[in-house]
């Protein structure tokens, strides 16, 4: 019995003292093996699974992260206070002064200008600089240069620092080529229409149309605009930035339906899509992915509420009857209002596209608004114009003046109201007017040469009030010679 009870004796001692352990170092155990998990999941513990940011400088922007793949690189930062307390700062350029990892050289790249303000993030993307292996280190040494107001003027300055990390996983899944052939050689730059059914390509391109980009054989990505779609089950199209050629091969490329590769430099989109149905004055994602200005010879998406650097208007008026506001509208003038391009430099031939809709019944009883080519010394024009004698409207062509309108009409019904593209092909001597790509008429004969872009509200019948036309978009590009877009072969998916 006393053998009994000293060894149960012992056996509670010895539970007791296991007990009183777990007591004293069971949470600190708990802590330890709860660490140890988030830094598995971090993937510390195999670090090439890992895509880290380990970027350093900058003051006072913060790199918040960094992407490097096959794409392209795109840099994230955050904007601490300015100098002289700016309220913003423009980023335009970025020197790279030594490189590991990408395709950088040391050299300096231009950006699609970046406005930031104290507290908030954009993103940067750098053309051409790209890693074209995943889970490689790389580091760039560089100096971003931004500019910002003061009252004494403008600043520029730069600031250095180190953009690292571990370049992603974003390889081409599938590609297409496409085999684009002209009868006689193209301007250089060219930009080429490219209309795909993505009926054809649902099972590689991802549902927002973001995975897709263009590039040449030798893997040398081609500056590309889509300008309308939204989804892979539409006819979608595209412009592409080409040199000069009567034949060549380009590809368009698939990544992973889960990859986004659009961005503001190279691989882009109109400054709607991204708004939806939202109205685009109200819409904060206007212009997010719009590479527009490195496409076309000249492009304006007027994305802000201030004119953009180059127009000008007459508006002299506290009402300001032109407004910009990602977009702009004309309202109704009662002597007359324009808005233009002050840079008279685009010879011809070439063309003018702009995105918008005359509105229907504007708020007068007479007058007309004209959108197209200028002269500003002899106060010639040309384009689309919307006459209106109430209650009906109309939209015409017009040359010279009002009293020269082209006796071809379109009424209300149908035109007026919608969005629509509007084409004006310049040859010098005469005009050539597109709806939607699709020509209309020909030959309206100029008698000055026509070198800028013009938006003009003539004086009218009252009342004083009502938007007349709204607009979300404008390019200038080359056109062809013969004035045929060159052909599109498409290969097989490979």
């Amino acid at each position: 019995m006393l053998f009994n009870y000293l060894d149960i004796s012992r056996k509670s001692k010895r539970s007791q003292s296991a007990l009183e352990y777990m007591m004293t170092y069971g949470w600190a155990i708990l802590i330890i093996v709860i660490v140890a998990v988030i830094l598995y999941s971090m993937g510390i513990f195999n670090p090439s699974s890992s895509i880290t940011t380990t970027s350093i400088g900058f003051s006072p922007f913060t790199v918040s992260s960094t992407v490097c793949s096959p794409a392209g690189l795109s840099v994230a930062i955050i904007s601490g206070g300015l100098p002289d307390t700016a309220t913003q700062a423009t980023i335009s350029r970025i020197y790279i002064t030594s490189n590991t990892g990408t395709t950088a050289l040391t050299k300096a790249y231009n950006l699609t200008k970046t406005a930031i303000s104290p507290g908030k993030t954009a993103t940067i993307v750098i053309p051409t600089v790209a890693c074209t292996s995943a889970n490689v280190k790389y580091s760039l040494s560089a100096k971003i240069q931004y500019s910002y107001s003061t009252p004494a003027g403008n600043v520029v300055t730069n600031t250095t620092g180190t953009i690292a990390g571990t370049s992603s996983v974003n390889p081409i899944v599938k590609y297409v080529p496409l085999t684009i052939t002209s009868s006689t050689a193209t301007p250089s730059p060219f930009q080429q229409m490219v209309i795909v059914n993505m009926n054809n390509y649902n099972s590689y391109a991802s549902s927002n149309l973001s995975n897709i980009e263009f590039t040449y054989p030798n893997g040398t990505i081609i500056p590309s605009w889509r300008e309308n779609g939204t989804s892979n089950s539409q006819t979608v199209l595209y412009w592409l930035k080409l040199g000069s050629f009567t034949t060549t091969t380009v590809y368009m490329d698939f990544f992973s339906t889960s990859s986004n590769v659009l961005n503001t430099v190279n691989t882009g989109e109109a400054p709607q899509i991204p708004c939806g149905s939202t109205p685009t004055s109200s819409c904060s994602n206007y212009a997010e992915y719009d590479n527009g200005e490195n496409v076309f010879n000249y492009y304006q998406n007027f994305k802000g509420t201030v004119y953009p650097t180059g127009w000008t208007t007459d508006d002299l008026s506290t009402t300001r009857y032109v407004q910009v506001h990602n977009g702009f509208t004309m309202d109704f003038s009662p002597v007359g209002v324009e808005f233009y391009y002050s840079k008279e430099n685009f010879s011809s031939p070439v063309a003018l596209d702009w995105q918008g809709d005359f509105v229907p019944n504007p708020s007068r009883a007479c007058g007309w608004t004209i959108l197209g080519w200028y002269n500003s010394s002899e106060h010639d024009s040309a384009g689309w114009a919307q006459w209106q004698n109430s209650p009906t409207s109309w939209i015409h062509y017009q040359y010279g003046n009002v009293s020269q309108a082209a006796t071809d009409f379109y009424n209300s019904t149908g035109l007026i109201g919608n969005q629509e593209v509007f084409s004006l092909i310049n040859k010098g001597t005469n005009m050539d007017y597109l709806l939607n790509y699709t020509s209309q008429l020909d030959n309206n004969p100029e008698n000055y040469p026509l070198r800028t872009v013009l938006f003009r509200n003539g004086a009218g019948c009252g009342p004083v009030s009502g938007s007349e036309i709204n607009v979300t978009w404008l390019d200038i590009r080359d056109y062809p010679a013969n004035g045929i877009m060159p052909s599109i072969g498409f290969g097989s998916v490979a």
